[in-house]
């Protein structure tokens, strides 16, 4: 992973709300980086994941498209 990519997931998961592991170990993982220069398979892989998983819980569940038209919260 390079310095740009890395950069582009770190913003985009300072967007999100973060477990206290995920925080956590993103801190571990950056401090890393700039330490060595390279990340392993393995903590690119779980980065890549919480990135994923963060991108699929934002467009899941607070899109704007996420309800049926004509649909009402209130109980009838």
């Amino acid at each position: 992973m390079n310095d740009k990519r890395l950069k582009c997931i770190l913003v985009g998961l300072k967007r999100d709300e973060l477990t206290l592991g995920e925080r956590q170990f993103i801190e571990a993982v950056e401090k890393y980086f700039y330490e060595k220069g390279v990340l392993t398979d393995q903590q690119e892989s779980i980065l890549e994941g919480i990135y994923r998983e963060k991108i699929w819980i934002r467009k899941t569940f607070f899109s704007q498209n996420n309800f049926p038209k004509g649909s009402s919260s209130k109980a009838a």
